[in-house]
């Protein structure tokens, strides 16, 4: 047994195997051992005898390094780190993250792919040097792969989205936010291979049209996830697309599709029963109506970013405290016909009562106090949003935390000028942030 006490280092008896396999890495990373003060240090503190013996075998055994989080040491990982890290764990390693590791490059992640075959879990977010290299490699050697983030992978293109669809047919999670290159003749050629995907997320894709997502149609309706944010060339035409083919999909977001109208949200409920997630911020044109027939099809919604929906009103509010029971989380955020009313249906609601965990009402300017005493009935809420809720006062903010201790309320009251005496000088108050 590798940690008895026979073990001459006494370190291995206080520290579980953990603990010393998360330190053995942070020395790997950190320390030269060549250098005369490095090896002072494991003298001082009993390593130098155990290194020898148990960590050796600590860091021979394949089987301890099976999951990798480099993120904590992002700054000082460059391509041989990772080179070691394949070369050590080889066929054992099943996840890695490199978020954020800007240093490593297409060369390391070759010798890793051909290395690590086994690898199911892989994480590039934020690894700016990569390039479609990079999917080359992993599309020969790792068939394996179920998810991959690219998240900001800048130089990536089609040609990935074409390699991976050939070599990596078994890929469930694919995250290519920000990858701005990506057209609808990658998506298409990615969708043909990997026809097992749930979650594809575009965020920033801005590139993208309709057609794109008439491929996602025909292709993939395994689809649980879609995030499309800020695709501001999407219109109700791919929305439509998607929701026909896409019938098993929990979770949507459509922020900054600016063109959308309440054709979307009519396919969304007709089409998509199980939708628990929808974001539509700054969906200008969504209105009532569309809410309403959402609401009424679609009874798991769980979470709901509406910010900037700036047509919808209290009816909004009435539909969805009837018949989606499930709320969680809603932002109502510069929705600036909201009123006091549409909060005393939400917060009397079964949601209200039971569910209701967040709420974002920030620049809704007919909000007073008022709401903040039907808000007293949601016994669950943990945060709520007021910030330049003008009509809202420190005093109801106080008076409702009296009844609900626990709710964390963020709040801006705004610098005001009070009106002053004839022949006086105005004196500006300070009214600040409160996060009460």
């Amino acid at each position: 047994m590798v940690f008895s006490n026979n073990d001459e280092g006494l370190i291995n008896k206080k520290l579980p195997k953990e603990l010393l396999l998360r330190m053995l890495f942070s020395l790997l990373l950190n320390f030269t051992w060549s250098n005369p003060e490095c090896t002072k240090y494991v003298h001082s503190i009993g390593l130098d005898s155990f290194c020898n013996v148990a960590w050796n075998i600590l860091a021979l055994d394949g089987s301890n390094w099976q999951r990798i989080d480099l993120f904590n040491f992002q700054t000082d990982v460059e391509g041989r780190v990772v080179e070691n890290i394949s070369k050590r764990c080889g066929g054992f390693l099943r996840k890695l993250s490199l978020r954020g590791c800007i240093g490593v490059g297409d060369s390391s992640l070759k010798t890793f792919a051909q290395n690590c075959r086994n690898i199911e879990h892989l994480n590039l977010n934020g690894c700016t040097k990569i390039t479609d290299s990079t999917c080359y490699s992993l599309s020969r050697f790792c068939s394996k792969l179920k998810h991959l983030d690219l998240t900001s992978c800048v130089s990536i293109t089609n040609s990935s989205l074409k390699g991976i669809s050939e070599g990596c047919r078994n890929l469930e999670y694919l995250n290519l936010s920000w990858c701005d290159q990506i057209t609808k003749d990658g998506i298409e050629a990615l969708v043909r291979g990997c026809r097992g995907l749930k979650a594809l997320l575009l965020r920033g894709c801005t590139q993208l049209e309709d057609e794109a997502l008439k491929h996602i149609q025909n292709y993939c309706h395994e689809l649980v996830s879609l995030n499309l944010q800020s695709c501001s060339r999407v219109t109700d035409e791919g929305v439509v697309h998607i929701c026909r083919g896409c019938h098993r999909l929990q979770a949507l977001c459509l922020s900054g599709c600016s063109h959308l109208t309440d054709a979307s949200l009519t396919a969304l409920a007709l089409n998509c029963p199980r939708l628990q997630i929808l974001e539509a911020a700054r969906c200008s044109h969504l209105t009532d109506a569309g809410f309403t027939l959402l609401a009424r099809n679609c009874h798991d919604l769980e979470k709901m970013d509406l910010e900037e929906c700036v047509l919808i009103t209290d009816s909004t509010l009435i539909q969805l405290s009837v018949h989606c029971p499930k709320l969680q989380a809603l932002s109502l955020s510069h929705c600036e016909l909201i009123t006091d009313d549409g909060i005393l249906h939400l917060s009397n609601s079964t949601c209200g009562h039971e569910r209701l965990r967040v709420l974002e009402l920030d620049n809704c300017l007919l909000i007073t106090d008022v709401a903040l005493e039907h808000l007293e009935n949601c016994r669950g809420l943990e945060r709520l949003e007021l910030y330049d809720c003008q009509q809202v006062t420190r005093a109801g903010i106080k008076r409702m935390r009296a009844q609900l201790p626990h709710v964390k309320v963020h709040a801006y009251f705004a610098p005001v000028t009070p009106p002053t005496a004839v022949g006086g000088s105005g004196q500006r108050l300070c009214r600040c942030c409160v996060i009460l």
